[in-house]
C-alpha cells in the first residue's frame, strides 16, 4: 500500500510584511494560470476540493491567487528537482522568506505539501490526506486565511509534488 507523505503545515503569525520588489524573472518561468501551465487543471482541482471542504465546515471559501500559485509551483518544482520534501527550500528558505522575496504582502501564511508516486487522482488523495492530518486540517480550514494558490510538479516516473500556499491579508 502506498502511503502519502505529509508534513505538518507551517503557520506563521506576524504583524505584517514589508514592501519588497516585484517577482523576479525566475518566477515568471513557472506560470500558474491554467492557460500557461499544463498542470493548471490539476492545481485548480486541488483548490476546488479544498474550498469544498471549507464550505462543508462553514468556513468562507478561499480566493485564488496567481501570485501564490506561482510560488507554490516553484516550491513543488524545487522539491522535485533538488530532491527534498520540506517547507524549507535549501536555496529560497522558509515560506515567509519566499513570499516576502516574491513581493507578496500578508499577515499570516501557511503551506500544505504532498508527495506521492503513481497515483491516478493525486488531487483527491492530497486533500483527503490533509483533512485526515490534524495540522493540515487546521490550516486548510483556518478562517483567517483568505487567499490560496496551488502549484504542482510531476516527475518522469509520475511522482507528484503538490504545494498549497495560504495567506491572510496584510493588516
Amino acid at each position: 500500500m502506498r502511503a502519502a507523505v505529509l508534513i505538518a503545515i507551517v503557520l506563521l503569525r506576524v504583524g505584517g510584511c514589508p514592501s519588497v520588489p516585484a517577482l523576479g524573472a525566475q518566477a515568471v518561468l513557472f506560470a500558474a494560470s491554467p492557460a500557461g501551465d499544463p498542470l493548471g487543471h490539476l492545481a485548480r482541482k486541488v483548490f476546488d476540493l479544498a474550498n469544498r471542504q471549507r464550505r462543508l465546515h462553514d468556513v468562507r471559501p478561499l480566493e485564488w491567487s496567481n501570485a501564490l500559485a506561482q510560488q507554490a509551483r516553484l516550491q513543488s518544482a524545487n522539491m522535485m528537482e533538488r530532491g527534498f520534501f520540506s517547507h524549507t527550500d535549501p536555496v529560497r528558505g522558509k515560506l515567509a522568506a519566499r513570499l516576502t522575496a516574491a513581493g507578496i504582502r500578508w499577515s499570516r501564511c501557511g503551506e500544505n505539501i504532498f508527495r506521492e508516486k503513481g497515483m491516478d487522482d493525486p488531487a483527491d488523495a492530497a486533500v483527503e490526506g490533509w483533512m485526515q492530518s490534524p495540522a493540515h486540517h487546521e490550516g486548510l480550514l483556518d478562517p483567517l486565511f483568505t487567499q490560496a494558490g496551488v502549484g504542482i510538479a510531476i516527475s518522469r516516473d509520475t511522482e507528484y509534488f503538490i504545494t498549497e500556499t495560504f495567506i491572510g491579508p496584510p493588516k
